[in-house]
Protein backbone atom coordinates (compact mmCIF):
# COMPACT_ATOMS: atom_id res chain seq x y z
CA UNK A 1 0.00 0.00 0.00
CA UNK A 2 2.82 2.39 0.93
CA UNK A 3 4.49 1.75 -2.44
CA UNK A 4 1.32 2.54 -4.34
CA UNK A 5 0.79 5.66 -2.27
CA UNK A 6 4.27 7.01 -2.89
CA UNK A 7 4.09 6.28 -6.61
CA UNK A 8 0.87 8.27 -6.74
CA UNK A 9 2.50 11.12 -4.83
CA UNK A 10 5.58 11.27 -7.04
CA UNK A 11 3.85 10.93 -10.40
CA UNK A 12 0.42 12.48 -9.86
CA UNK A 13 0.29 14.84 -6.92
CA UNK A 14 3.56 16.41 -8.02
CA UNK A 15 2.90 16.52 -11.78
CA UNK A 16 2.54 20.27 -11.70
CA UNK A 17 5.36 20.56 -9.23
CA UNK A 18 7.58 18.53 -11.52
CA UNK A 19 7.02 20.73 -14.57
CA UNK A 20 9.06 23.50 -13.02
CA UNK A 21 12.16 21.41 -12.42
CA UNK A 22 13.53 21.81 -15.95
CA UNK A 23 13.91 25.54 -15.32
CA UNK A 24 16.04 25.13 -12.20
CA UNK A 25 19.38 24.26 -13.81
CA UNK A 26 20.94 27.37 -12.31
CA UNK A 27 20.71 25.65 -8.92
CA UNK A 28 23.07 22.85 -9.94
CA UNK A 29 26.45 23.02 -8.22
CA UNK A 30 29.63 21.83 -9.86
CA UNK A 31 30.66 20.03 -6.66
CA UNK A 32 31.24 16.32 -7.21
CA UNK A 33 32.37 13.76 -4.69
CA UNK A 34 34.87 11.11 -5.69
CA UNK A 35 33.22 8.43 -3.57
CA UNK A 36 29.44 8.12 -3.32
CA UNK A 37 28.00 6.83 -0.03
CA UNK A 38 24.49 6.55 1.41
CA UNK A 39 25.06 9.87 3.22
CA UNK A 40 26.24 11.75 0.13
CA UNK A 41 24.21 14.97 -0.15
CA UNK A 42 22.40 15.46 -3.47
CA UNK A 43 20.35 18.54 -2.58
CA UNK A 44 20.65 20.98 0.28
CA UNK A 45 19.02 24.20 1.40
CA UNK A 46 17.81 25.96 4.54
CA UNK A 47 16.25 23.19 6.63
CA UNK A 48 16.24 20.81 3.67
CA UNK A 49 18.53 17.96 2.68
CA UNK A 50 18.24 15.00 0.31
CA UNK A 51 20.86 12.26 0.48
CA UNK A 52 21.68 9.42 -1.89
CA UNK A 53 19.97 7.11 0.60
CA UNK A 54 16.76 9.19 0.36
CA UNK A 55 16.95 9.08 -3.42
CA UNK A 56 17.41 5.31 -3.58
CA UNK A 57 14.58 4.82 -1.08
CA UNK A 58 12.19 6.74 -3.34
CA UNK A 59 13.56 5.09 -6.47
CA UNK A 60 13.02 1.62 -5.01
CA UNK A 61 9.28 2.30 -4.59
CA UNK A 62 8.67 3.10 -8.25
CA UNK A 63 7.16 0.58 -10.64
CA UNK A 64 9.26 -0.75 -13.51
CA UNK A 65 7.91 1.74 -16.07
CA UNK A 66 8.55 4.77 -13.85
CA UNK A 67 11.92 3.41 -12.75
CA UNK A 68 12.92 3.07 -16.41
CA UNK A 69 11.95 6.69 -17.13
CA UNK A 70 13.72 8.15 -14.11
CA UNK A 71 16.83 6.03 -14.64
CA UNK A 72 17.21 8.00 -17.89
CA UNK A 73 16.26 11.26 -16.14
CA UNK A 74 17.67 10.89 -12.59
CA UNK A 75 17.92 14.64 -12.04
CA UNK A 76 14.19 14.98 -12.78
CA UNK A 77 13.30 12.59 -9.96
CA UNK A 78 15.62 14.43 -7.58
CA UNK A 79 14.06 17.79 -8.43
CA UNK A 80 10.58 16.42 -7.89
CA UNK A 81 11.68 15.14 -4.49
CA UNK A 82 13.06 18.59 -3.69
CA UNK A 83 9.85 20.30 -4.86
CA UNK A 84 7.76 18.14 -2.56
CA UNK A 85 10.00 18.87 0.42
CA UNK A 86 10.02 22.58 -0.39
CA UNK A 87 6.22 22.71 -0.41
CA UNK A 88 6.07 20.88 2.92
CA UNK A 89 8.68 23.25 4.40
CA UNK A 90 6.84 26.30 3.06
CA UNK A 91 3.50 25.13 4.46
CA UNK A 92 5.10 24.56 7.86
CA UNK A 93 7.07 27.84 7.96
CA UNK A 94 4.23 30.03 6.66
CA UNK A 95 1.77 28.93 9.34
CA UNK A 96 -0.48 27.20 6.81
CA UNK A 97 0.25 23.88 8.47
CA UNK A 98 -1.29 25.14 11.70
CA UNK A 99 -4.13 26.92 9.89
CA UNK A 100 -5.25 23.74 8.14
CA UNK A 101 -4.58 21.42 11.06
CA UNK A 102 -1.64 19.66 9.42
CA UNK A 103 0.51 20.12 12.53
CA UNK A 104 -1.94 18.17 14.66
CA UNK A 105 -2.36 15.54 11.91
CA UNK A 106 1.40 14.97 11.82
CA UNK A 107 1.65 14.79 15.60
CA UNK A 108 -1.25 12.35 15.86
CA UNK A 109 0.20 10.19 13.10
CA UNK A 110 3.59 10.10 14.85
CA UNK A 111 1.99 9.13 18.16
CA UNK A 112 -0.12 6.40 16.61
CA UNK A 113 2.65 4.93 14.44
CA UNK A 114 5.55 5.15 16.88
CA UNK A 115 3.58 3.93 19.91
CA UNK A 116 2.54 0.83 17.96
CA UNK A 117 6.08 0.37 16.67
CA UNK A 118 7.50 0.51 20.19
CA UNK A 119 5.04 -2.12 21.46
CA UNK A 120 5.78 -4.31 18.45
CA UNK A 121 9.55 -4.14 18.96
CA UNK A 122 9.23 -4.86 22.68
CA UNK A 123 6.89 -7.77 22.00
CA UNK A 124 9.45 -9.30 19.63
CA UNK A 125 12.00 -9.32 22.46
CA UNK A 126 9.60 -11.33 24.63
CA UNK A 127 8.67 -13.90 22.02
CA UNK A 128 9.18 -17.49 23.08
CA UNK A 129 10.12 -20.06 20.45
CA UNK A 130 7.39 -22.45 19.39
CA UNK A 131 8.14 -25.92 20.81
CA UNK A 132 7.43 -29.32 19.29
CA UNK A 133 5.21 -30.08 22.27
CA UNK A 134 3.01 -27.07 21.46
CA UNK A 135 2.77 -28.06 17.81
CA UNK A 136 1.76 -31.64 18.66
CA UNK A 137 -0.79 -30.45 21.22
CA UNK A 138 -2.37 -28.05 18.74
CA UNK A 139 -2.37 -30.72 16.03
CA UNK A 140 -4.31 -33.05 18.33
CA UNK A 141 -6.83 -30.27 19.03
CA UNK A 142 -7.37 -29.69 15.33
CA UNK A 143 -7.20 -33.30 14.17
CA UNK A 144 -8.06 -35.57 17.12
CA UNK A 145 -8.29 -38.67 14.92
CA UNK A 146 -4.96 -38.19 13.17
CA UNK A 147 -1.53 -39.48 14.21
CA UNK A 148 0.82 -36.53 15.06
CA UNK A 149 3.82 -38.58 13.90
CA UNK A 150 2.36 -38.48 10.39
CA UNK A 151 1.86 -34.71 10.42
CA UNK A 152 2.45 -33.20 6.96
CA UNK A 153 4.93 -30.38 6.42
CA UNK A 154 2.07 -28.11 5.38
CA UNK A 155 0.10 -28.80 8.58
CA UNK A 156 3.22 -28.26 10.68
CA UNK A 157 4.01 -24.92 9.05
CA UNK A 158 0.40 -23.77 9.43
CA UNK A 159 0.30 -24.68 13.14
CA UNK A 160 3.73 -23.19 13.81
CA UNK A 161 2.73 -19.86 12.22
CA UNK A 162 -0.55 -19.87 14.15
CA UNK A 163 1.35 -20.38 17.42
CA UNK A 164 3.84 -17.64 16.55
CA UNK A 165 0.93 -15.22 16.15
CA UNK A 166 -0.50 -16.42 19.46
CA UNK A 167 2.85 -15.90 21.21
CA UNK A 168 3.13 -12.42 19.72
CA UNK A 169 -0.39 -11.47 20.87
CA UNK A 170 0.41 -12.76 24.35
CA UNK A 171 3.62 -10.71 24.44
CA UNK A 172 1.70 -7.57 23.41
CA UNK A 173 -0.95 -8.19 26.09
CA UNK A 174 1.73 -8.67 28.74
CA UNK A 175 3.25 -5.28 27.86
CA UNK A 176 -0.10 -3.52 28.18
CA UNK A 177 -0.95 -5.41 31.38
CA UNK A 178 2.29 -4.36 33.08
CA UNK A 179 1.56 -0.70 32.38
CA UNK A 180 -2.13 -1.00 33.26
CA UNK A 181 -1.26 -2.31 36.73
CA UNK A 182 0.55 0.98 37.42
CA UNK A 183 -2.35 3.19 36.37
CA UNK A 184 -4.23 5.33 38.83
CA UNK A 185 -7.87 6.03 37.92
CA UNK A 186 -9.73 8.77 39.80
CA UNK A 187 -13.17 10.36 39.62
CA UNK A 188 -13.45 13.85 41.04
CA UNK A 189 -16.54 15.99 40.47
CA UNK A 190 -17.46 14.02 37.37
CA UNK A 191 -13.97 14.28 35.88
CA UNK A 192 -12.33 10.92 35.13
CA UNK A 193 -8.53 10.96 35.22
CA UNK A 194 -6.04 8.25 34.29
CA UNK A 195 -2.47 8.93 35.36
CA UNK A 196 0.96 7.38 35.78
CA UNK A 197 4.60 8.04 35.06
CA UNK A 198 4.21 11.85 34.65
CA UNK A 199 1.40 11.39 32.12
CA UNK A 200 -2.21 12.35 32.81
CA UNK A 201 -5.30 12.19 30.60
CA UNK A 202 -8.78 13.21 31.69
CA UNK A 203 -12.33 13.75 30.49
CA UNK A 204 -15.49 15.16 32.02
CA UNK A 205 -18.25 12.59 32.41
CA UNK A 206 -21.40 13.75 30.64
CA UNK A 207 -24.88 12.95 31.87
CA UNK A 208 -25.88 9.37 31.12
CA UNK A 209 -22.43 8.47 29.83
CA UNK A 210 -21.05 5.02 30.67
CA UNK A 211 -18.23 5.53 33.17
CA UNK A 212 -16.44 2.27 32.35
CA UNK A 213 -16.50 3.09 28.64
CA UNK A 214 -14.95 6.51 29.30
CA UNK A 215 -12.28 4.91 31.50
CA UNK A 216 -11.38 2.47 28.73
CA UNK A 217 -11.15 5.30 26.20
CA UNK A 218 -8.87 7.24 28.55
CA UNK A 219 -6.69 4.19 29.04
CA UNK A 220 -6.30 3.86 25.28
CA UNK A 221 -5.27 7.51 25.10
CA UNK A 222 -2.86 7.00 27.97
CA UNK A 223 -1.27 3.94 26.36
CA UNK A 224 -0.68 5.89 23.15
CA UNK A 225 0.97 8.76 25.04
CA UNK A 226 3.00 6.42 27.24
CA UNK A 227 4.35 4.20 24.46
CA UNK A 228 4.95 7.22 22.23
CA UNK A 229 7.10 8.69 25.00
CA UNK A 230 8.99 5.40 25.24
CA UNK A 231 9.49 5.38 21.46
CA UNK A 232 10.97 8.89 21.60
CA UNK A 233 13.32 7.82 24.39
CA UNK A 234 14.50 5.00 22.11
CA UNK A 235 15.01 7.47 19.25
CA UNK A 236 12.52 5.78 16.93
CA UNK A 237 11.47 9.18 15.57
CA UNK A 238 15.05 9.74 14.35
CA UNK A 239 15.05 6.61 12.21
CA UNK A 240 15.79 7.66 8.58
CA UNK A 241 13.15 5.35 7.10
CA UNK A 242 10.50 6.75 9.44
CA UNK A 243 11.52 10.30 8.55
CA UNK A 244 11.29 9.52 4.83
CA UNK A 245 7.88 7.93 5.23
CA UNK A 246 6.64 10.87 7.29
CA UNK A 247 7.91 13.37 4.73
CA UNK A 248 6.34 11.63 1.75
CA UNK A 249 3.09 10.91 3.58
CA UNK A 250 2.48 14.52 4.56
CA UNK A 251 4.00 16.15 1.48
CA UNK A 252 0.85 15.11 -0.34
CA UNK A 253 -1.35 16.94 2.19
CA UNK A 254 0.97 19.93 2.02
CA UNK A 255 0.59 20.04 -1.77
CA UNK A 256 -3.20 20.09 -1.36
CA UNK A 257 -2.91 23.06 1.01
CA UNK A 258 -0.33 24.74 -1.24
CA UNK A 259 -2.65 24.52 -4.25
CA UNK A 260 -5.70 25.56 -2.28
CA UNK A 261 -3.94 28.77 -1.25
CA UNK A 262 -2.74 29.46 -4.79
CA UNK A 263 -6.27 28.96 -6.12
CA UNK A 264 -7.37 31.90 -3.96
CA UNK A 265 -5.34 34.12 -6.29
CA UNK A 266 -7.17 32.92 -9.40
CA UNK A 267 -10.11 35.06 -10.55
CA UNK A 268 -11.78 34.34 -13.89
CA UNK A 269 -14.14 36.81 -15.56
CA UNK A 270 -16.79 35.75 -18.13
CA UNK A 271 -14.91 37.76 -20.78
CA UNK A 272 -11.63 36.00 -20.00
CA UNK A 273 -13.27 32.58 -20.22
CA UNK A 274 -14.88 33.35 -23.59
CA UNK A 275 -11.62 34.76 -24.94
CA UNK A 276 -9.73 31.65 -23.82
CA UNK A 277 -12.30 29.46 -25.55
CA UNK A 278 -12.02 31.39 -28.83
CA UNK A 279 -8.22 31.22 -28.80
CA UNK A 280 -8.12 27.53 -27.89
CA UNK A 281 -11.05 26.07 -29.80
CA UNK A 282 -9.10 22.91 -30.69
CA UNK A 283 -8.94 22.01 -26.99
CA UNK A 284 -12.72 21.75 -26.96
CA UNK A 285 -13.10 19.63 -30.07
CA UNK A 286 -14.86 16.28 -29.86
CA UNK A 287 -13.74 13.48 -32.20
CA UNK A 288 -16.14 11.54 -34.43
CA UNK A 289 -17.84 8.97 -32.26
CA UNK A 290 -20.28 6.12 -32.52
CA UNK A 291 -22.88 4.82 -30.11
CA UNK A 292 -22.74 1.04 -30.04
CA UNK A 293 -23.75 -1.92 -27.93
CA UNK A 294 -21.39 -4.86 -27.36
CA UNK A 295 -22.63 -8.39 -26.60
CA UNK A 296 -20.00 -10.80 -25.28
CA UNK A 297 -20.13 -14.57 -25.80
CA UNK A 298 -17.90 -17.52 -24.96
CA UNK A 299 -19.48 -19.57 -27.77
CA UNK A 300 -18.65 -18.47 -31.32
CA UNK A 301 -21.81 -20.10 -32.72
CA UNK A 302 -24.01 -18.03 -30.39
CA UNK A 303 -22.16 -14.86 -31.39
CA UNK A 304 -22.79 -15.60 -35.08
CA UNK A 305 -26.43 -16.41 -34.31
CA UNK A 306 -26.82 -13.06 -32.51
CA UNK A 307 -25.26 -11.29 -35.51
CA UNK A 308 -27.73 -12.94 -37.90
CA UNK A 309 -30.68 -11.94 -35.72
CA UNK A 310 -29.52 -8.31 -35.75
CA UNK A 311 -29.06 -8.47 -39.53
CA UNK A 312 -32.61 -9.82 -39.87
CA UNK A 313 -33.98 -6.67 -38.29
CA UNK A 314 -34.29 -7.68 -34.64
CA UNK A 315 -33.53 -4.85 -32.22
CA UNK A 316 -30.43 -5.09 -30.05
CA UNK A 317 -32.73 -5.07 -26.98
CA UNK A 318 -34.55 -8.18 -28.25
CA UNK A 319 -31.32 -9.97 -29.06
CA UNK A 320 -29.82 -9.06 -25.68
CA UNK A 321 -32.81 -10.53 -23.82
CA UNK A 322 -32.82 -13.65 -25.96
CA UNK A 323 -29.25 -14.47 -24.96
CA UNK A 324 -29.58 -13.27 -21.35
CA UNK A 325 -27.34 -10.23 -21.83
CA UNK A 326 -29.38 -8.09 -19.47
CA UNK A 327 -26.47 -5.79 -18.57
CA UNK A 328 -25.79 -4.75 -22.16
CA UNK A 329 -25.99 -0.98 -22.52
CA UNK A 330 -25.13 1.42 -25.37
CA UNK A 331 -21.87 3.35 -25.00
CA UNK A 332 -20.06 5.94 -27.09
CA UNK A 333 -16.80 4.90 -28.73
CA UNK A 334 -14.23 6.81 -30.77
CA UNK A 335 -11.04 5.87 -32.58
CA UNK A 336 -8.59 5.05 -29.83
CA UNK A 337 -5.61 2.72 -30.16
CA UNK A 338 -6.03 1.75 -26.50
CA UNK A 339 -9.66 0.72 -27.01
CA UNK A 340 -10.09 -2.41 -29.18
CA UNK A 341 -13.83 -1.82 -29.65
CA UNK A 342 -13.38 1.79 -30.77
CA UNK A 343 -10.51 0.77 -33.06
CA UNK A 344 -12.65 -1.91 -34.73
CA UNK A 345 -15.64 0.37 -35.23
CA UNK A 346 -13.51 3.03 -36.95
CA UNK A 347 -11.10 0.63 -38.68
CA UNK A 348 -12.53 1.45 -42.13
CA UNK A 349 -13.30 5.10 -41.51
CA UNK A 350 -16.62 6.48 -40.34
CA UNK A 351 -18.96 3.56 -39.54
CA UNK A 352 -22.50 3.39 -40.87
CA UNK A 353 -25.55 3.20 -38.66
CA UNK A 354 -26.54 -0.45 -38.21
CA UNK A 355 -23.04 -1.80 -38.85
CA UNK A 356 -22.61 -5.24 -37.26
CA UNK A 357 -19.37 -7.12 -36.71
CA UNK A 358 -18.05 -10.08 -34.74
CA UNK A 359 -14.59 -9.90 -33.18
CA UNK A 360 -12.59 -12.33 -31.10
CA UNK A 361 -10.89 -11.05 -27.93
CA UNK A 362 -8.54 -13.52 -26.29
CA UNK A 363 -8.96 -17.27 -26.59
CA UNK A 364 -12.66 -17.66 -25.84
CA UNK A 365 -14.37 -14.28 -25.96
CA UNK A 366 -16.42 -13.24 -28.98
CA UNK A 367 -17.89 -9.75 -29.23
CA UNK A 368 -20.88 -8.82 -31.36
CA UNK A 369 -20.67 -5.07 -31.98
CA UNK A 370 -23.77 -3.24 -33.21
CA UNK A 371 -23.52 0.45 -34.18
CA UNK A 372 -26.67 2.31 -33.15
CA UNK A 373 -25.73 5.75 -34.48
CA UNK A 374 -22.77 7.96 -35.37
CA UNK A 375 -22.08 11.51 -34.26
CA UNK A 376 -19.82 13.86 -36.20
CA UNK A 377 -17.10 15.51 -34.22
CA UNK A 378 -16.23 19.17 -34.09
CA UNK A 379 -15.74 22.09 -31.73
CA UNK A 380 -18.40 22.07 -29.06
CA UNK A 381 -20.48 25.25 -28.54
CA UNK A 382 -19.23 27.51 -25.76
CA UNK A 383 -22.40 27.17 -23.69
CA UNK A 384 -22.00 23.40 -23.59
CA UNK A 385 -18.38 23.48 -22.44
CA UNK A 386 -18.38 26.65 -20.34
CA UNK A 387 -17.69 24.79 -17.10
CA UNK A 388 -14.97 22.71 -18.73
CA UNK A 389 -13.37 25.87 -20.17
CA UNK A 390 -13.27 27.27 -16.66
CA UNK A 391 -11.65 24.09 -15.37
CA UNK A 392 -8.98 24.06 -18.11
CA UNK A 393 -8.11 27.74 -17.72
CA UNK A 394 -8.02 27.46 -13.94
CA UNK A 395 -5.70 24.46 -14.24
CA UNK A 396 -3.34 26.37 -16.56
CA UNK A 397 -3.25 29.41 -14.28
CA UNK A 398 -2.65 27.19 -11.26
CA UNK A 399 0.27 25.49 -13.01
CA UNK A 400 1.86 28.86 -13.80
CA UNK A 401 1.38 30.02 -10.21
CA UNK A 402 2.99 26.79 -8.98
CA UNK A 403 5.98 27.33 -11.25
CA UNK A 404 6.41 30.91 -10.06
CA UNK A 405 6.08 29.95 -6.40
CA UNK A 406 8.52 27.06 -6.74
CA UNK A 407 11.10 29.33 -8.37
CA UNK A 408 10.63 31.66 -5.42
CA UNK A 409 11.02 28.82 -2.90
CA UNK A 410 14.19 27.46 -4.53
CA UNK A 411 15.70 30.93 -4.10
CA UNK A 412 14.24 31.55 -0.63
CA UNK A 413 15.62 28.31 0.79
CA UNK A 414 18.78 28.57 -1.33
CA UNK A 415 18.50 25.00 -2.61
CA UNK A 416 21.52 23.62 -4.44
CA UNK A 417 21.92 20.30 -6.24
CA UNK A 418 25.28 18.60 -6.02
CA UNK A 419 27.06 15.30 -6.54
CA UNK A 420 24.74 14.44 -9.42
CA UNK A 421 27.33 11.97 -10.64
CA UNK A 422 26.14 9.72 -7.78
CA UNK A 423 22.68 9.26 -9.28
CA UNK A 424 23.70 8.80 -12.88
CA UNK A 425 23.70 5.03 -12.41
CA UNK A 426 21.47 4.62 -9.34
Amino acid sequence: MRKALLLCLILLASCGLGSESKKQTSNVETKKTAVCSQDTVLAEGKGLRVTLSDYKYTQSLLNSKSKSFFSSHPEELLKRMVNRRLVLKYVEDSGLSKKYGLDSEIEEFKKDYLSRLYVSEEAKKRLKPVTDEEIVKRFKELFPKKDPSKMSKGDRNFIENELKVKHYDEAVKSIYSEVERKLKVSDKDGKITVSCCSIEVSQNLKGGEDKSRVENQLKERFFKEYFYKKALEKGFDKDPNFQRMLTEYFANRAIEIFRKELEREIHLSPEELKDFYEKNREKFKMPDRAQAVVLLFEDKKKAIEAKKLLESGKSWEEVSKRFGKFNAKPKFYFKDAKDPVGSLIFAEGEPEKGKIMVAQFGDRTYAVIYVIKTVKGGVLPYEKVKNYVKLVLKREKLRKLEEEKLRELWKKYNVKLENLNCIGSS
